[in-house]
């Protein structure tokens, strides 16, 4: 893998970062609702991910770019950068400080290359696939729980009503083993499992771009990385299961049994 599309990839991401930071702080930016009040897009999420595909396109024509804005048809390519320029942009807009950019570049449906930066306090999550998973130049790893007793999970909350029905019985089900959080940035969320932070986390109905970045990340950090029920992921599937090997089937299990 030429380190040339990694290198690309966090200019990109810094780039993009350094607009959300700039409105984050000045607060006069456009909010438009998409399909619920909670789905926003922001003209700080367009801006940045102009700047992003400048970026990658100046640098790698060849290569698809997929971007969150603007994207009404979603096709696989055989060569593609998948880019969420804003990734939790009701936190943004609400002043919470966990939202990030997200980039993954994957070849025929296998993740290559995953970078995610949070600029407000400068985490630079990144991975190659076979050379690990980095934070700010330091090697990461996923953390050692061998029960869901006592263990941190995450999950989130999708705006299909069909499919926020299975995650109320998701959480009813977890929660007579240990507690939960909603933090509200599926890149993020990926990224703090593979750090050691988060032991587990699962959210359903997401988009690729919510995604492409952040499960290479964990998977280099030693993360099992599955669909819901255990089986193989699928980007555009849109469903995740993520954690640290020894509860990774007791997380699959606990949330297969709430359907039961």
């Amino acid at each position: 893998m030429s380190v040339s599309i990694l290198e690309a990839m966090i200019v990109a991401s810094l780039t993009g970062g350094n607009v959300l930071k700039k409105y984050f702080e000045r607060e006069n930016f456009s909010i438009v609702q998409k399909s619920v009040s909670y789905d926003l897009v922001t003209s700080v999420d367009q801006e940045s991910q102009a700047e992003i595909v400048s970026i990658l396109n100046d640098r790698f024509p060849e290569i698809s770019v997929v971007g969150e804005e603007g994207n009404s048809q979603l096709q696989k390519h055989s060569k593609a950068f998948y880019v969420d320029p804003l990734d939790g942009t009701l936190n943004f807009v609400h002043k919470f400080p966990f939202f990030a950019v997200s980039l993954g570049y994957w070849e025929n449906d296998e993740p290559l290359v995953g970078v995610v930066y949070n600029p407000m306090n400068k985490d630079l999550f990144y991975a190659q696939k076979g050379s690990g998973a980095f934070l700010n130049g330091e090697r990461i790893r996923v953390s050692a729980p061998t029960s869901l007793a006592g263990s941190l999970l995450v999950t989130g909350f999708p705006y299909k009503e069909e499919k926020l029905l299975r995650v109320v019985k998701d959480i009813s089900s977890i929660m007579r083993l240990t507690d939960l959080r909603v933090l509200g940035s599926a890149a993020l969320e990926l990224c703090y499992v593979a750090a050691g932070i988060i032991d587990g986390y699962w959210e359903h109905a997401l988009s690729p771009w919510d995604l492409a970045g952040g499960v290479l990340i964990a998977q280099e950090a030693g993360a099992v990385v599955s669909a819901p029920d255990g089986g193989k992921f699928d980007l555009f599937a849109g469903d995740v299961l993520a954690a640290a090997p020894g509860i990774h089937q007791k997380l699959v299990a606990a949330v297969n049994d709430s359907q039961g």
